[in-house]
């Protein structure tokens, strides 16, 4: 990826995070963001140095983009895990494993206060994509070795359940590949 944000060290974030409640996780983080100089603001001079634009944003994240690089910034709001920051990090290592054409690469966090921190990742923006037809998106995700289930959005194999994959959070460019860019995942041995 060509942007000019290094990957933050997530497995050492990660390993301070074990063991900790979503409560205790947000100072944890923090502490790790000041030592690792990875605050980044993306209201502020992190978004005004890149001259980042804001681009759709959803219930889960705020994005922005960089236009001249093709890279999408994500600020997670931590809606989807109630807060857990450990359970997104396993949740966006998931994801990179399924759909590696557009990883999610953490670059550090955004901070509202010291209890208070959203991860921000920077994934590959698909340029001159559409969204994806439901039919698309159901051949593709079976060449994958998932089976559509009988809720919308839905589709499992025998490892993951993978939701919220509709036409909304998945692209296919104009010569037909398809990217899914977000994903609701769940493994099938947690709860």
């Amino acid at each position: 990826m060509g942007d000019s944000a290094p990957q933050a060290n997530a497995p050492s974030l990660q390993q301070s995070l074990i063991g900790l409640d979503r409560f205790a996780q947000h100072p944890a983080a923090y502490d790790w963001a000041v030592a690792n100089s990875r605050i980044i603001d993306m209201f502020g001079t992190f978004a005004k140095e890149r001259h980042l634009l804001l681009f759709q944003s959803g219930n889960e994240c705020e994005n922005w983009i960089d236009p001249l690089l093709n890279v999408v910034y994500k600020m997670n709001t931590l809606v989807h895990t109630g807060g857990d920051i450990l359970k997104l990090l396993e949740r966006i290592d998931c994801y990179n494993t399924l759909f590696r054409a557009t990883p999610m690469r953490f670059v550090g966090f955004h901070v509202m206060s010291r209890t208070n921190v959203y991860p921000v990742f920077a994934q590959p923006f698909v340029p001159n994509a559409g969204f994806a037809k439901e039919e698309e998106i159901a051949e593709y995700m079976l060449s994958k070795g998932f089976c559509q289930t009988k809720e919308d959005g839905v589709f499992e194999n025998e490892e993951f359940v993978l939701s919220d994959i509709k036409p909304k959070n998945v692209l296919s460019s104009p010569d037909g590949t398809i990217f899914v860019i977000d994903a609701e995942i769940q493994k099938k041995n947690q709860s």
